[in-house]
């Protein structure tokens, strides 16, 4: 790995640390709290911009690492680029605007949730009734053709990059919103667990973004697919039993 990618390397970890060390903070201050009940977000304050910070947060902290990979094996694709780190940093750039927006959605989802009375903004967790239901959703997904497609790519993107490379700045920022595209059509469904599992689990979010590296980094197969497919229907299906007892 040469000097540049080391530095790329080196910031992108050093973000996503970052973002770590804030959702760890914010934990924290959850936890100092113990019991006590939280009133409904004031969205329309600074509250309700900190949540949605704390969702734009959250999203980076969990998909950037995964995406390193992706970021290094363009940056050797640029190598004799001259304008290869600003086309690095919008690719970069993209990718990150896309989970941002994403994170927006989630926020939405929040708000939503607290207008119906589903999500206490303590814990940010789904009734179980509603949990079950997202986790057979995200288990379904996991067997889908699309949810196969892209995956495939966010495991061997180079096809993609060989392919999709155009000229200039904008070449650059529309490949990385092409590969975000992918990259939430791989994980959307698994990110909705973080309402199941409670947003504010340090130990869910943590699992999720390793379930979501294992799968981006390693040769698992289609065999993981089915795996982790029917692990979330069946903790569905625990989950709906649980709630008829």
């Amino acid at each position: 790995m040469d000097r540049r990618a080391l530095l790329a390397s080196a910031v992108i970890l050093l973000i996503s640390a970052l973002a770590w060390w804030w959702q760890v903070e914010q934990a924290a201050l959850m936890a100092a709290m113990g019991d006590m009940q939280m009133p409904p977000t004031r969205w329309w304050s600074r509250e309700g911009a900190l949540t949605l910070l704390m969702w734009v947060v959250m999203m980076q902290a969990m998909m950037l690492p995964a995406a390193l990979p992706v970021f290094l094996l363009y940056q050797r694709c640029l190598q004799r680029d001259p304008l290869r780190v600003l086309k690095l940093l919008l690719f970069c750039a993209a990718y990150a605007v896309l989970w941002s927006l994403f994170a927006v959605l989630m926020t939405l989802l929040q708000m939503l949730g607290e207008w119906l009375g589903w999500l206490e903004p303590m814990t940010l967790r789904l009734p179980l009734w509603l949990g079950a239901s997202v986790l057979l959703v995200a288990g379904a997904y996991q067997l889908t053709q699309a949810k196969a497609t892209c995956l495939a790519h966010c495991q061997s993107p180079l096809h993609f990059l060989q392919h999709h490379v155009r000229a200039g700045l904008s070449g650059a920022w529309g490949l990385g919103l092409h590969h975000g595209l992918y990259c939430i059509g791989c994980c959307w469904a698994l990110m909705l667990v973080l309402l199941v599992v409670g947003a504010m689990s340090l130990w869910g979010m943590a699992g999720l973004a390793l379930m979501v590296l294992a799968e981006k980094w390693l040769p698992l197969g289609p065999r993981w697919r089915l795996f982790s497919g029917v692990s979330l229907m069946l903790c569905a299906a625990g989950l709906a039993v649980w709630t008829l007892r």
